[in-house]
């Protein structure tokens, strides 16, 4: 008897400990995901998801292929998820598989993320889109221009300020190096210089941008460059603060992202960026069954001794420097497309994202944009930190808003239903420009 109670005591035990574990399991997923979108069917979302699959087939061959090391893709709307595929490890030939939850070196996708922390300050009257660089960096009060970057042509007096507007909308003048996207002599110091420069302060990486011509007069054309980097010197000035604590205290927490940063630590899950052996557009790797004999060396983003996502910086990376989860991207993209308010929380006035999303240089015309991207930016204009996607058959209608990255990453918002997305791979420099086919395939998969 001693025995059947002591075995009824044991099995109460077993059974209550089972509850507690099951009980602590659930509640640790609720923890875990608390912070997941939530999901519904395609269907649910207007969407064939049938045609969706079609996506997942795109990515594989260029994975399969060894184009891209790993892949996440992913579409919500109004908040929801409602699909999603990935592919691959977060370093290849690993036992780590890549999902929404995996940080990716966003590189440009940077850009929107902080020239929403622009349009924050603007609402609290601490900017206009007219405040000008000088009055914050009194350096560039005596600017330069050099044509095209051409240090062989007349040099001419800037005929006004930089504004906040020129640097918002990359007219400004400045330019990338030319190892990037720059062009002529000016680009050619630039990557001389290594501008932007983390490893030196933000004060002195101004001065060094004082003292090089600009390529273009403000407001004249179109000219991708490192004017959002310039404008989150201007946010340090003006709070006090650095870009990366700015961004994480007034976008980042207020919308729970809370896989983003522009420093990794060892505990973070980040996808290892890769670069090919050679330049050129062709395979960088072969997959044999489960064999994968990859050509592409493993490298931190950025060179030097000061790559992005390390904490030695002296200067964020406004323009580039952001790490982040596919989960936080659509949290902050669902934000965008709700015209600043995510969860009920209001991030950004809606008169703010609606200015953010309008055409801010609607005097320089589709062939600026093209000059410099080619036929990937056909029927473009640009706002305020968002490339404009406009319908080749009605140009006074916008087919998406978009932006990507130079590791290969991307994202939009179609204004028809306000679903958005976000493909995510590791590959640098920026190749393959299949954002369009993706987004495409997406609009036919549309009810």
């Amino acid at each position: 008897m001693q025995n059947n109670n002591t075995s009824d005591v044991f099995s109460a035990r077993i059974l209550l400990l089972s509850l507690c574990t099951a009980l602590l399991s659930i509640s640790f997923s609720a923890i875990v995901s608390a912070d997941a979108l939530p999901q519904i069917s395609a269907e649910d979302a207007g969407f064939d998801e049938g045609k969706l699959h079609e996506i997942t087939e795109r990515l594989d061959v260029l994975y399969e292929d060894g184009r891209i090391p790993s892949y996440v893709f992913a579409l919500a709307k109004e908040g929801s998820l409602f699909f999603s595929t990935v592919r691959g490890e977060t370093v290849v030939g690993g036992n780590e598989p890549v999902d929404l939850e995996t940080m990716y070196w966003i590189a440009s996708m940077s850009k929107p993320v902080v020239s929403t922390a622009i349009f924050q300050l603007i609402e609290e009257g601490l900017l206009s889109l007219d405040s000008e660089l000088k009055d914050f960096f009194p350096i560039f009060s005596d600017m330069f221009v050099a044509p095209n970057g051409d240090f062989d042509a007349q040099f001419e007096e800037a005929s006004r300020p930089v504004t906040v507007l020129d640097l918002l909308t990359h007219t400004s003048g400045f330019t990338y190096g030319e190892s990037v996207i720059g062009f002529g002599d000016v680009a050619k110091l630039y990557d001389e210089l290594g501008l932007i420069n983390r490893c030196i302060t933000r004060d002195e990486n101004m001065e060094l941008l004082s003292q090089i011509p600009l390529v273009a007069q403000p407001g004249q054309t179109f000219n991708y460059s490192v004017s959002v980097d310039i404008l989150g010197g201007i946010l340090e000035v003006v709070t006090g603060k650095k870009v990366s604590d700015y961004v994480a205290e007034r976008i980042m927490a207020p919308l729970k992202m809370n896989n983003s940063s522009f420093v990794i630590t060892e505990e973070d899950k980040v996808a290892n960026v890769y670069v090919p052996p050679s330049p050129g557009n062709r395979p960088l790797g072969r997959i044999s069954g489960s064999e994968i004999e990859w050509k592409i060396a493993k490298s931190t983003a950025g060179s030097g001794p000061c790559p992005m996502g390390t904490p030695n910086a002296l200067f964020d990376s406004s323009g580039g420097g952001l790490f982040a989860s596919g989960n936080d991207y659509l949290r902050f993209l669902s934000m965008v497309a709700n015209y600043g308010e995510f969860e009920g929380t209001q991030v950004l006035q809606r008169k703010s994202v609606e200015q953010q999303l309008r055409n801010l240089v609607p005097g320089l015309g589709l062939e600026a944009f093209a000059a410099q991207f080619g036929e990937a930016a056909a029927f473009m204009s640009f706002g305020g930190g968002y490339g404009i996607k406009q319908q080749p058959d009605d140009l006074d209608k916008v087919d998406y808003f978009f932006w990507g990255g130079a590791a290969n990453t991307a994202f939009w918002i179609d204004p028809i239903d306000g679903s958005v997305g976000i493909f995510f791979t590791a590959f640098f420099p920026g190749q393959y420009n299949i954002s369009d086919d993706l987004e495409q395939i997406v609009d036919d998969a549309r009810f």
